[in-house]
């Protein structure tokens, strides 16, 4: 049973590093150098097709990340009542903040990013300046994107705090 035990743990690592490490790497990489080396349609353009390829595996781990964890909690109950009280509480605090993170998640990839694609469709991609209500779709899909770039940095900051039994 160890080794189902490692090498389920190991999977709901890995599904976690490919999110949110790549939720991170397009946050703080990839977009800040298309913002300061292309115009902003094509940007928008190029930063969609990223998105769309990544939706798969965003998906893909998110499913991982629900029945791993789910074996994992199984696993983990165990102990004395006050052990099992603060790894219950501080499970709640995490699977709330993984809740959060979908939901963002889903907001950015099936209504933000559909909106915004379509929107940019019919403009020159050489334009410099964006609409204003193009604009203003782009600075919402920005602050959705910061926000799951926080809560996904809380989430392993409550992975770690569960593995550490506080």
């Amino acid at each position: 049973m160890e080794i189902l035990d490692l090498l389920i743990r190991w999977l709901h690592v890995t599904a976690a590093v490919a999110w949110i490490g790549g939720n991170l790497i397009l946050a703080m990489v990839i977009v800040p150098y298309f913002k300061k080396s292309v115009a902003p349609v094509e940007r928008i353009k190029i930063l969609t097709r990223i998105g769309k390829r990544f939706e798969s595996i965003v998906w893909t781990c998110v499913i991982i990340l629900i029945f791993s964890g789910l074996f994992n909690v199984l696993s983990a109950i165990g102990g004395d009542v006050e052990t099992v009280r603060l790894f219950m509480r501080t499970l709640t605090v995490k699977l709330a903040l993984f809740v959060i993170l979908i939901i963002l998640t889903g907001i950015h990839s099936f209504l933000m990013g559909p909106r915004l694609s379509q929107a940019i469709e019919a403009l020159d991609p050489d334009t410099r300046e964006l609409p204003e209500e193009i604009d203003k779709m782009r600075r919402s899909m920005a602050i959705v994107s910061s926000l799951m770039g926080v809560v996904s940095l809380l989430v392993l900051l409550a992975a770690v705090a569960l593995r550490m039994g506080i």
